[in-house]
């Protein structure tokens, strides 16, 4: 057997990048009887011959939706406008993806066409990190290729990939803005719908891109997120604003929501954007 790299998966065959070049496998029947599927990012063991994924090795991590494994770091990618730009949908990625223990860049595309006031405020103070471009004039792209590559362990080998992944509704333009980056991936694009005002499906499946510091993935657009698999009680340590005063709340177990004396309320308006409390309520209620 020989190790590899899922770079793409569709139909139930996986594009395997090895040391001995890319083979086109399936998957072991077993692991559809485990009803275990293989992902894009998996580290797997292949037999060149039979031309199928034998092992999958351990993951660090894997966000089921877009179903990538292994991630370092996931763009997650909204809009300034066309469609408009939704808090609540990048709320939701931002909290499943700090759930999974992947850290998130917000990436605002179309920043030529924001005309009101910066919504990125919120998400500002709470500590992420906010890139602003435009992929049809080339703006901030310098930006998002900085903070793709700034790993200090930057690598471009199969054993040891950076993979960032792009992640975010139909219509923001994550295939655009990996046309600019790596012009080869020569990505399908469209257009928004005029009539729902949101974005038409291009990208069909996840597929990892070779790019200098290690590797990008696109990947299918989605317009909801289920977070019920979250503990109610989680979700304040998924709020990276909390942190510095989740401690001196009066109750260990405080839920932030109707309880007495907890210091988290009283730094909404503060130190916590008051946006962010509200979207927070929501999880915590659901």
């Amino acid at each position: 057997m020989i190790s590899g790299l899922i770079t793409k998966g569709v139909g139930g065959e996986y594009t395997v990048n090895t040391a001995n070049g890319v083979y086109i496998c399936t998957a072991r029947g077993v692991f559809r009887n485990r009803q275990i599927t293989p992902f894009v990012g998996d580290r797997v063991q292949i037999d060149p011959v039979k031309k199928s994924v034998e092992i999958i090795e351990p993951r660090k991590n894997v966000l089921k939706r877009p179903p990538v494994a292994n991630i370092d770091q996931v763009i997650v990618t909204m809009a300034a406008a066309s469609p408009a730009f939704h808090a609540g949908l990048l709320d939701r990625f931002l909290v499943l993806a700090g759930y999974e223990g992947v850290d998130a860049v917000i990436c605002i595309n179309k920043y030529d066409l924001h005309n009101r006031e910066d919504f990125t405020v919120p998400y500002v103070l709470a500590g992420y990190p906010v890139i602003k471009v435009s992929a049809a004039t080339g703006a901030g792209m310098d930006d998002l290729l900085a903070v793709m590559g700034g790993q200090s362990n930057a690598s471009d080998t199969l054993s040891d990939p950076i993979l960032n992944v792009f992640a975010g509704p139909s219509g923001v333009g994550k295939s655009s803005l990996i046309n600019m980056l790596i012009p080869e991936a020569a990505m399908e694009t469209g257009d928004i719908s005029v009539k729902l005002k949101r974005g038409k499906h291009t990208t069909r499946h996840a597929e990892i891109h070779s790019l200098g510091a290690g590797f990008c993935v696109d990947t299918p657009g989605f317009s909801s997120l289920e977070v019920d698999a979250i503990p109610t009680q989680a979700f304040s340590g998924l709020f990276p604003e909390f942190a510095a005063f989740v401690g001196e709340c009066k109750f260990s177990d405080c839920l932030h929501d109707k309880e007495r004396d907890c210091a988290v309320k009283k730094q909404v308006g503060k130190g916590v954007h008051p946006s962010r409390y509200e979207s927070y309520l929501g999880f915590v209620r659901r």
